[in-house]
Order: structure tokens, then C-alpha cells, then sequence
């Protein structure tokens, strides 16, 4: 049996998003904004980033950079850039990841939360060059100190990010949804959420 993947259609079913909050998302990606898909272990980040990949246009390029081949190609414009802790150090598998990014020279850059690489590294490098769809994990409420905290990034990395889409997991009910979509805005030196879905 196959890996199901998510479609848009499948988060409006079982609800895991709005229409008028899949509208955001989808209008973002269109921007080509930079996005961060936030949320608790087991919240449905990466089923939310298949959907979300979905929105992507046919003839655009997704270089997903993934670790231990947790990511599928489940479309012809993904180029799947795998990367797994190994005898290379972390600054050196991060500057062979950007390598290969700028050989696929893509619309998007798609990363699933990964520790085998240095995060804060690789966005200093090349945020000026792609548009970035990263996860990262958040087990408080204080979104902007969570994130900061879990992919180890600055107030002035976290600025250059448009949109904040933050899961909710129901552990009694076991059910994934989108909590709220933020806007990120810089006021007076501080980074705040302002909630739009």
C-alpha cells in the first residue's frame, strides 16, 4: 500500500482548515512569501506541507530538503535534496545542502524541521534568493519565542517571514486543525503576530 498524500481538498474535508484560511495560504504561495508551518509533535505539519505543495504551480520547482528520505516525490517538479547525520559536520552538510539548492535553483524551497542542518545558517545565506516553506516545532503558546527557540534563527531572520500558520492536535479527540494564520509585522524593533484567519 502506498503513502497517502494530502490535497487542499483533504483539509477542507476533514477540516483542518477553512476556506477562507486555505484562500490566505494559497494567495501567499501565489506571492511566493515566505511561510512557517508551525505546531506541537504530531500536529500534521508535514501533511499540511503536502497540501500546501499542491498550491504550488505545475511549472514552478520545489526543492524539498529533507532528512532520511522522509519526504516523497509525489510530484514532477519536486527534487527531493536528502540529507542525514553522517561523518561530514553540520556547517558542511549545510553548505552542500545550499549547493544543491542553487544547482535545482528553484521557485520554492520547502524544509521539514530538521536537525542535520543548520538552519540559521542556511537562511543568512539564501533567504534573499528563494522563497522558503519551513516547520518547525512549538510546544508553548509564545509562538515567537518557540520558533526562534526550535530552528535556533534571530529576530531578523524571523522578520523576513510573511506568514505564520499555527496546528492545534486535539489529544483527546486526536483531531489536526489550523489554529490561526498570522501575519508577521516588525514594530518598534519587537516581532508581533497579527491573526487574519
Amino acid at each position: 500500500m502506498g503513502v497517502y498524500i494530502f490535497t487542499p481538498e483533504d483539509l477542507l474535508r476533514y477540516e483542518t482548515m477553512s476556506k477562507h484560511q486555505l484562500e490566505v495560504v494559497k494567495e501567499s504561495i501565489l506571492k511566493k512569501e515566505d511561510i512557517l508551518v508551525v505546531g506541537t509533535s504530531r500536529a500534521g505539519k508535514t501533511k499540511l506541507i503536502e497540501a500546501m505543495i499542491h498550491l504550488i504551480p505545475e511549472e514552478w520547482k520545489i526543492a524539498v530538503v529533507t532528512a532520511y528520505g522522509e519526504f516523497k516525490p509525489f510530484k514532477k517538479n519536486i527534487y527531493i535534496i536528502d540529507t542525514e547525520f553522517n561523518e561530514k559536520s553540520t556547517s558542511h552538510r549545510t553548505r552542500e545542502v545550499i549547493e544543491e539548492i542553487k544547482k535545482v535553483n528553484p521557485d520554492y524551497v520547502v524544509i521539514d524541521t530538521l536537525h542535520t542542518i543548520n538552519i540559521p545558517y542556511l537562511l543568512e545565506k539564501i533567504i534573499d534568493d528563494y522563497p522558503f516553506i519551513i516547520s518547525s516545532l512549538v510546544i508553548s503558546r509564545g509562538l515567537v519565542e518557540e520558533i526562534k527557540h526550535w530552528l535556533g534563527i534571530d529576530n531578523n531572520i524571523l522578520a523576513r517571514f510573511e506568514l505564520v500558520i499555527e496546528l492545534y492536535r486535539d489529544i483527546k479527540t486526536n483531531l489536526r486543525k489550523v489554529n490561526a494564520i498570522y501575519r508577521l509585522a516588525e514594530k518598534d524593533g519587537k516581532i508581533e503576530l497579527e491573526k487574519v484567519a
